[in-house]
């Protein structure tokens, strides 16, 4: 058995992971001069670890040096699609809940993404796979965007746990609890 390569090895570097990193890579202003510099290692190195046939990996610890360096969730985003759900990023809350009022818009326009992209896709009574997998990033950020839109409705108004609101905090999502730091 020792000398069999398994088919769970070629998996071990996934091409959409490779991909979201050097997306998280090229999203900073230096691209990939810069990821090295907060990474402390040279720029092959980085390119040595992102090879989906490579016999090295890209560590996750960087990953998430270079996504908080980036300010972007994009290695977190794919791993949660490629799991089958949806990563909801933390909103602060604002003292005036200005925020709240800023991601209710937020909503109503991918919501309106979202249908104006159903209406062009469907114009000519066919959607192609490039098509369905725009509406489906679509409906992703939108899902996104509903989840911290509910999360900070929660924590800004609903009755801490005290049992007289069951339709908030933790009976209705774990979404919806607010995240200890």
């Amino acid at each position: 058995m020792k000398n069999q390569d398994p088919e769970w090895q070629a998996e071990k570097q996934p091409a959409w992971l490779v991909a979201a990193i050097k997306k998280t890579i090229t999203s900073l202003p230096g691209g990939y001069a810069e990821a090295a510099e907060w990474l402390g290692v040279t720029q092959n190195a980085i390119f040595n670890r992102l090879r989906t046939d490579g016999d090295q990996i890209f560590p996750i610890g960087w990953v998430m040096v270079l996504e908080k360096a980036a300010s972007k969730n994009h290695v977190t985003d794919a791993w949660s699609r490629e799991r089958g759900g949806y990563h909801v990023p933390f909103v602060e809350v604002d003292t005036d809940n200005e925020e709240i009022g800023i991601k209710l818009a937020e909503l109503v326009g991918r919501l309106g993404d979202l249908v104006n992209a159903y209406r062009q896709y469907i114009g000519d009574s066919v959607i192609t796979c490039q098509e369905w997998r725009s509406l489906n990033s679509i409906a992703y950020d939108f899902r996104v965007t509903l989840m911290q839109f509910l999360n900070l409705v929660s924590r800004v108004y609903c009755e801490a746990e005290k049992g007289d609101a069951p339709e908030c905090g933790s009976g209705a999502s774990g979404a919806l609890t607010k995240r200890v730091e």
